[in-house]
């Protein structure tokens, strides 16, 4: 829960600096988007974005946050595939059925949007 604060802190500060930069006075929303491979849990970001954006130009605004799935590409034969973590024990390819792969999406974090006026 910990780790939460501290991304969640990062978070706000950036957005404040952006609305400052944009001459803008109040956040409404943040966009997040966050790999399926990303442990943090949606209800602390949220609690410490509450807490942390009190007497701020951000009170009020939520997090929107949006996961991105595990997604393989095959070294093999170049064959892109999702891979749900929780759902099964069997990770080879589906196209060869190879073990050689690189992740190509599920453990990026970013600030896709911010709405403010």
């Amino acid at each position: 829960m910990m780790h939460e604060l501290s991304v969640t802190t990062n978070i706000l500060k950036l957005a404040l600096s952006q609305l400052e930069e944009e001459n803008l006075t109040k956040i409404h929303s943040i966009t997040l988007t966050m790999g399926a491979m990303q442990d943090y849990e949606e209800k602390w970001l949220q609690h410490y974005f509450n807490y942390l954006t009190k007497d701020t130009p951000a009170e009020g605004a939520t997090l929107v946050i949006n996961r991105a799935p595990i997604i393989f590409r095959c070294k093999e034969c170049n064959t892109q595939f999702a891979f749900d973590a929780h759902g099964t024990d069997d990770c080879s390819c589906p196209g060869c059925h190879g073990f050689s792969y690189e992740m190509i999406s599920g453990k990026q974090f970013l600030i896709e949007h911010m709405e403010a006026s």
